[in-house]
């Protein structure tokens, strides 16, 4: 089970990014093994905000919204006061910004790994969640070298 973030699903999109690859095969593999997803809603709003950003075009955008969003495999979490306050902690506690605390809230929430291309997130989350790069989780789904 995963909280995928924002980071990874616009990587994902952007051919120039040396992530890319890493990050549409990881996707890919998810998708196809319909493996649980716990993502907040936030999720859509940056990815929105980011795709639109670089397209210039809300039409695409929101069509792509209504794909990621319609994932037979993933849950999107709304952000309620108990969600809320437990992000508050992590932000808090792990000196994140709000977005990534909220993602770490719904993966402490959800028992999941986070996957994420943030470094704050991965450097300060991983004493409280389990947090992992998208290279990573592949070789082990992958069953590769590191596994």
């Amino acid at each position: 089970m995963y909280t995928i973030d924002a980071s990874v699903q616009v990587s994902a999109l952007n051919p120039g990014d040396p992530e890319a690859a890493a990050c549409r095969e990881f996707l890919a593999i998810v998708r196809e093994r319909r493996l649980p997803l716990y993502s907040p809603t936030l999720m859509l709003v940056e990815v929105a905000a980011a795709v639109a950003s670089a397209l210039g075009d809300a039409r695409h955008t929101l069509a792509l919204l209504v794909v990621l969003r319609d994932q037979p495999n993933l849950t999107l979490v709304s952000l309620d006061e108990a969600l809320a306050a437990r992000a508050a902690v992590l932000a808090a506690t792990a000196r994140l910004r709000g977005a990534g605390a909220v993602y770490g809230a719904v993966a402490q929430v959800y028992g999941t790994t986070l996957v994420t291309l943030d470094r704050r997130q991965l450097e300060r989350l991983s004493p409280l969640v389990k947090t992992a790069r998208p290279a990573e989780v592949l070789r082990a789904l992958s069953g590769g070298p590191g596994a």
